[in-house]
């Protein structure tokens, strides 16, 4: 009888009772999230963000996915489909889970303490509040071990969320400058505001993924590398696509072609529909001189992205490369039509023209693309070719 009796028990345990704290401690978050925000929320139970092997229950802008797996159901997540904009109310979001958790606890406490129960039910009421207890102090405590999520990303537990999100209070308005001058093109006044934000202790991966994409931008690869250096000796498992791309791209500009061809093989590992990361492989192969391969990327990345002007002016340097030369310009003259401000796309008119010995119009052209950017991969090296070729 006694082990019919821990049967049922257990039974109880991990398919009702473990899910039922779980599902509180996430409408926790969730139930405020709705009250914040105008869009979808969606919480997963028994899982970190799988909808697979789950059944969904909607009720209006709350979506559950409920894990058709009892045992997993001592984890979840709660997903929103837009931002918060005020920390205060995101730091409540966050802190809402653990105290859903502590205040069934102390529901739990005040039946067993002063009501009257049968012995069973008791017990049973006395294990599952230390269940709901262990809950909350597993949350409310600050962890630094990251937890990995269905996608590949990486979050902490809720108490470390709260101390970063406090953190960032004191880092906001750096930050928020720095997001406007990174929108708005001026990549030189974000980088100065980012690393405010760095020097000020809140190093978090966001940070590192708009410098380093900041100074690659502004072609000052020294930083890029330094900054990318930092970045993956402290967030290392949590590099996704983009940074594999960006990493690749700093090699590329250091002469590191088939270590960049490595980063860029694992961008489009992780994102097959990394337009930026085919691109980029493809400018690789270019450097190369393996213009066939090139071209099979840059067609890629065009399919995903149809205005990727950069894409259309390697292609048309590729095939110039090939001797296909009327494809090749009809490609420079698309993506100047897209992007006349494109410092390479005249720099590939210019490598045609000097390939053609036309060398006064291929430094007319070299010479453009100077005056756009006169950091352009190269661009001084073809330059000093076109005009010791004039002197000759």
């Amino acid at each position: 009888m006694l082990f019919v009796y821990y049967i049922i028990f257990f039974f109880l345990f991990t398919v009702i009772l473990r899910p039922f704290t779980t599902l509180i401690h996430e409408l926790g978050h969730g139930i405020p999230a709705l009250l914040y925000t105008n869009n979808k929320v969606t919480l997963y139970l028994g899982s970190y963000g799988d909808p697979k092997e789950s059944f969904k229950v909607a009720f209006g802008r709350l979506v559950l996915f409920f894990n058709k797996k009892p045992f997993n159901w001592n984890i979840g997540l709660c997903v929103r489909e837009e931002h918060i904009p005020s920390i205060n109310k995101h730091i409540i979001v966050v802190l809402m889970g653990p105290l859903a958790s502590l205040a069934l606890s102390l529901v739990l406490s005040y039946f067993i303490f002063f009501i009257d129960l049968n012995e069973h039910i008791l017990v049973i009421l006395a294990l599952f509040n230390i269940s709901t207890y262990y809950d909350f102090f597993i949350n409310i405590v600050p962890n630094n071990k990251p937890i990995k999520l269905h996608n590949g990303s990486l979050v902490y537990n809720d108490g470390k969320q709260i101390l970063d999100l406090m953190k960032f209070k004191n880092v906001y308005e750096e930050y928020n400058i720095g997001v406007v001058y990174y929108t708005n093109k001026d990549y030189k006044l974000a980088v100065s505001s980012f690393e405010k934000v760095i020097k000020k202790g809140y190093d978090k991966p966001i940070i590192y993924q708009f410098l380093v994409s900041a100074y690659l931008l502004i072609k000052d690869n020294e930083n890029a590398l330094r900054v990318n250096n930092l970045y993956t000796s402290k967030f290392n498992e949590a590099l996704n696509s983009n940074d594999y791309a960006n990493m690749g791209l700093i090699k590329s500009f250091s002469g590191a072609y088939e270590k960049a061809i490595k980063d860029y093989n694992k961008a489009i590992e992780l994102n097959l529909n990394n337009s930026i990361a085919y691109n980029n492989r493809g400018y690789t192969y270019n450097l190369l001189e393996n213009y066939e391969e090139a071209i099979k990327d840059f067609e890629k990345a065009i399919t995903l992205e149809k205005s990727f002007a950069y894409a259309l002016n390697n292609r048309g340097f590729a095939r110039i490369k090939l001797g296909l030369k009327k494809d090749g310009l009809k490609d420079l003259e698309d993506s100047m039509a897209m992007d006349g401000t494109n410092s390479y796309c005249y720099m590939n008119f210019g490598i045609y023209y000097y390939d053609n010995q036309d060398y006064k119009k291929a430094l007319e052209y070299f010479i453009k693309a100077k005056e756009l950017d006169s950091t352009t991969y190269l661009l001084n090296d073809y330059l000093q070719n076109a005009k010791e070729k004039l002197e000759l």
